[in-house]
């Protein structure tokens, strides 16, 4: 019966809906089938919300396209060292993930940036210049649905890539800006920040870069007296990445070479298993770099005390800089970063950006194993909250991280179900349809 109803379905689909639906029904009760319902996390577009999702992101497309920017369509499916090779624990835990049939371990992308780079190092020659790309599409993240947000997700953005001027950080900031404007979305605020500059600080109080990345991932904490330094040094003492002596010893070792020749013994076939791409000698080379790179007490407190006193400076971006300086030049730390900082600036104001509109937050860190210096987010106003819809930031290190040269890069990406939320609880105050289409678009 429910084959006769499906070949009356292909033949003419209306009349038959009915007839259809009753048949499958009856089908289903007569074996006693439980109903097999949507993934958590899932949804199923239709209708004026499916026309709405593609509007959306066909303004953002037309907005990129616009300033030169070439769409690319990359594969939903990668391999799962792409996204993991840079962005390690941050992103592995919310992996799609499985071997396929030829033992390749396989990722639905949670991303583009990285399918986006990937292409680049396999298609493109670094000394063709700065390279342009828009993408938009599916991407998916176990770890996303909690809250009542969707495990599948659309993203569009962009990418520079071969450009490491304040001027390329200002046309990414503008474009995400544009982007917006085109979504309807004209009146969003952003928040910058810059890691570059902390690892410049942290740098000039010679701290490991586990210590440099634990540092900044609390900063927002203590800049906004949610902690005491002394707590975050406690922290740091036990996780065994500040010792009492600044240096870990090896008793009648005199090199890092005797030093790994003991470890390799003391392991002994412990170190023979398959390790991915590492030999045992590498693994245990890395193991002598990182203990003989354990920081200090003293050095560490020096180091948080100017990395909050700078974290404490949010507001008008030309304020913060001069405030800034101010801070850095009672330190041995090199303005140079304030100097590129400032410069994006001034190309942000002389393109129009939505200045007024814009906060510069020196204890802003997002994605701290991934991003190399400029950050934002964008955010609009929902209520009495403040919801993301998206952002960005430069990742100097993640081409050479997947195999390319040592080219800069950054880029933006902005989730379509956020703005089309953020459009229709805004539709009301502003005038906008629910489409996304404004007046001063």
């Amino acid at each position: 019966m429910v084959i006769a109803s499906q070949s009356r379905c292909r033949s003419s689909l209306k009349p038959c809906m009915r007839s259809c639906r009753i048949h499958s029904i009856e089908t289903l009760e007569s074996v006693d089938m439980d109903t097999v319902g949507r993934l958590t996390g899932m949804r199923d577009w239709r209708g004026a919300d499916l026309n709405r999702a593609n509007s959306m992101r066909a303004r953002i497309g037309a907005a990129t396209s616009a300033a030169g920017y070439i769409p690319i369509e990359t594969p939903v499916l990668e391999q799962v060292e792409l996204f993991v090779r840079k962005s390690g624990g941050e992103i592995s835990s919310s992996l799609y993930s499985f071997t396929d049939a030829d033992g390749v371990k396989i990722a639905l992308r949670p991303e583009f940036t990285s399918s986006v780079i990937r292409h680049y190092v396999e298609n493109c020659e670094p000394d063709a210049g700065p390279m342009r790309f828009s993408y938009g599409g599916p991407v998916f993240r176990h770890d996303y649905g909690e809250g009542g947000a969707y495990r599948q997700f659309t993203q569009a953005g962009a990418e520079l890539v071969g450009d490491s001027s304040p001027a390329a950080d200002a046309e990414i900031l503008n474009l995400a800006s544009e982007c917006l404007r085109s979504a309807g979305l004209g009146d969003s605020v952003f928040t910058i920040g810059h890691l570059g500059l902390m690892h410049r600080v942290l740098e000039s109080f010679r701290l490991s870069e586990p210590v440099k990345l634990f540092v900044i991932a609390n900063l927002g904490r203590i800049a906004h007296g949610d902690g005491e330094i002394s707590d975050l040094l406690a922290r740091a003492q036990t996780s065994g990445l500040i010792n009492d002596g600044g240096e870990l010893t090896f008793p009648g070792v005199d090199s890092d070479e005797q030093v790994q020749e003991m470890l390799l013994t003391l392991f002994g076939d412990s170190l023979a298993a398959p390790l991915g791409r590492r030999t045992p000698e590498q693994i245990v080379a890395r193991l002598v770099r990182k203990a003989r790179d354990a920081t200090d007490p003293e050095s560490f407190n020096a180091a948080v005390s100017l990395a909050s006193e700078l974290g404490r400076l949010n507001g008008d971006p030309a304020d913060v800089l001069d405030a800034a300086a101010e801070v850095l030049s009672k330190s041995q730390v090199q303005p140079d970063v304030l100097e590129e900082m400032r410069a994006t600036i001034t190309h942000l104001s002389d393109m129009g950006f939505p200045m007024s509109q814009t906060t510069l937050d020196l204890s802003f860190a997002r994605g701290i194993a991934y991003y190399t210096g400029m950050v934002f987010e964008a955010h609009v106003t929902r209520g009495e909250d403040r919801v993301a819809v998206g952002g960005g930031g430069r990742y100097d290190d993640l081409v050479q991280a997947l195999g390319g040269g040592n080219v800069p890069a950054l880029g933006f990406a902005f989730t379509i179900e956020q703005i089309l939320a953020a459009n229709e609880s805004l539709a009301a105050a502003r005038g906008v349809q629910a489409d996304g289409s404004s007046n001063d678009v």
